[in-house]
């Protein structure tokens, strides 16, 4: 009961968790970047890359609700500058990519009682399948391997293609994501009761904006926090891009199950170069939770960012792609 109490609150966080045309491209600095969008897993994703598209390519998988926007402009052109291709995509039901309405809204008494069943078939679509999502967009993209980094669902996303895709993984790198492990530490219940208050059915821009800033308060990092003006800046662009609960709705139901569904035996079969990073003080993914990935994984470096919450704070952007940078440059094949 303890675990499903849990699992219902972090359901909710989820469900309001919403960071949420032809292509063409030009030079931002020294960095190509183009955008548009490509067919993959027979849906359409829309997707923006930055870099020389004959460099090794770092796919960033984002997390529940987040468009591709949740990787910040800064963070991706610090690694294209580097040297890689980096692609960063809106998942399916989310940002500009297909809308899956016709696979109609999560059935939730169906789906609460298979939290930690493992049971995928009551959900209109799961994580693999957005994990196929993502293998499908490397086909498009003609890149037989990737460097695959993925924040919280996302991270889970990046662990089930490392699983069920190995030759398609060059490395793996989990940010603040578990293992899946049922009976993992909770997150900080003072925040996810926040993170648990329904968006406004109706209201403006402003109203919207203000329920997004709240949430991103209560995840943010405590060692670099934002100010409200930058917050409701990051709320707003969300918004103007793509309000959609909707698609939320089924990611949220994908999670629920396939993030509680023990991937630990899987990832003690990788033989894969793996990097897991979390931050100490992440109050929805506990730090325990991305240990327990780390202890799974064998051979896997865990590096742990002090101040560091939920998201992906300005401050660390030059911390975190050098730490990235510095592993994937370790590995023996680069």
């Amino acid at each position: 009961m303890k675990i499903l109490k849990f699992s219902y609150h972090y359901m909710l966080f989820l469900f309001i968790f919403l960071f949420c045309q032809k292509s063409f491209s030009y030079s931002m600095d020294s960095t190509r970047w183009d955008k548009g969008i490509l067919t993959s897993n027979g849906i359409n994703i829309a997707y923006e890359s930055f870099g020389n598209p004959e460099d090794e390519t770092i796919l960033l998988v984002q997390g529940t609700g987040v468009q591709l926007i949740g990787w910040p402009l800064e963070f991706c052109t610090l690694l294209a500058d580097a040297g890689f291709r980096v692609i960063r995509f809106d998942h399916r039901d989310v940002g500009l990519s297909t809308k899956l309405d016709s696979l109609g809204s999560p059935n939730w008494p169906e789906i609460f009682p298979k939290i930690g069943s493992c049971n995928s078939d009551v959900l209109p679509y799961s994580l693999l399948d957005m994990a196929k999502d993502a293998i499908g967009l490397l086909d498009a993209f003609k890149v037989k391997k990737a460097h695959v980094v993925g924040a919280s669902m996302g991270g889970a996303i990046a662990q089930l293609m490392a699983i069920h895709f190995p030759d398609r993984v060059m490395s793996l790198t989990s940010m603040m994501a578990s293992s899946g492990n049922p009976a993992r530490p909770a997150g900080n219940p003072e925040v996810l009761q926040v993170m648990a208050i329904p968006p406004p059915e109706k209201g403006n821009t402003d109203t919207l904006v203000h329920h997004l800033v709240r949430i991103f308060q209560a995840m943010q990092s405590p060692q670099y926090p934002a100010t409200n003006e930058s917050l409701a800046d990051k709320a707003r662009e969300s918004i103007e891009r793509s309000w959609y609960p909707e698609g939320n709705f089924r990611q949220a139901a994908a999670v629920i199950i396939g993030d509680y569904c023990d991937r630990r035996a899987q990832l003690k079969a990788l033989e894969l170069a793996t990097l897991v990073i979390h931050g100490e003080n992440d109050p929805v993914v506990n730090i325990q939770a991305g240990k327990e990935v780390s202890q799974a994984i064998p051979g896997s470096k865990f590096v742990s960012i002090p101040g560091m919450g939920h998201d992906i704070p300005d401050e660390l952007i030059p911390k975190l792609g050098a730490i990235i940078l510095d592993f994937i440059r370790s590995i023996p094949s680069f």
